[in-house]
């Protein structure tokens, strides 16, 4: 129980950094409320990595490195809480391994959610800074599925949204559960 909530805190954690990292990357001002609320909410995980990793042009790489220790952490406090005996090497691989689809989890959960927010702004209001914003993120993995636009009507990103669900409902568990049982070997 603990160790679901410690995730499920860490996921929305994660999501709000890696959200962070792409409306920076897409060049949305700092002063839109979404852009303020991710560096509000993520700014005491990101500012001491960005000291150690600076940003590189518009991209703040100490987000991507702040969720993946996040979930290192988690996955190394839950390894602790269930093994007290301590942990060898297969544990800290183990756990690397879950960091890193840990980090691929929310990414697909931000592409999700982003998707559904250019789709919904596209029908609503297609000129706002966010809807721009959005455009700059998701125009490159949309250009091959443009076919599905109707009129007004933006119907591009059903595509791309069923391979992320397909991600995260079906392929990831699998390598998750394929994980522990190699762990249990």
């Amino acid at each position: 129980m603990r160790g679901d909530l410690l995730i499920l805190l860490s996921d929305g954690l994660a999501i709000l950094c890696l959200a962070r990292f792409l409306l920076q990357w897409a060049g949305l001002d700092s002063r839109h409320p979404l852009a303020a609320f991710c560096r509000q909410i993520t700014g005491w995980l990101v500012a001491p990595l960005a000291r150690l990793l600076p940003a590189g042009g518009n991209k703040e790489w100490a987000c991507i490195l702040a969720v993946f220790l996040l979930y290192y952490a988690v996955f190394t406090v839950m390894a602790l809480l269930a093994l007290p005996g301590g942990f060898g090497t297969k544990i800290i691989a183990a756990n690397l391994i879950l960091a890193a689809l840990g980090l691929l989890k929310s990414a697909a959960y931000v592409l999700l959610i982003g998707l559904v927010m250019r789709t919904v702004s596209s029908f609503s209001n297609p000129y706002s800074p966010l809807a721009a914003a959005l455009q700059r993120i998701f125009g490159p993995m949309l250009r091959p599925f443009t076919f599905l636009r109707a009129g007004r009507m933006d119907f591009s990103a059903a595509l791309p949204a069923l391979v992320l669900w397909l991600w995260l409902a079906y392929f990831l568990p699998r390598l998750t559960v394929g994980l522990n049982l190699w762990l249990l070997r």
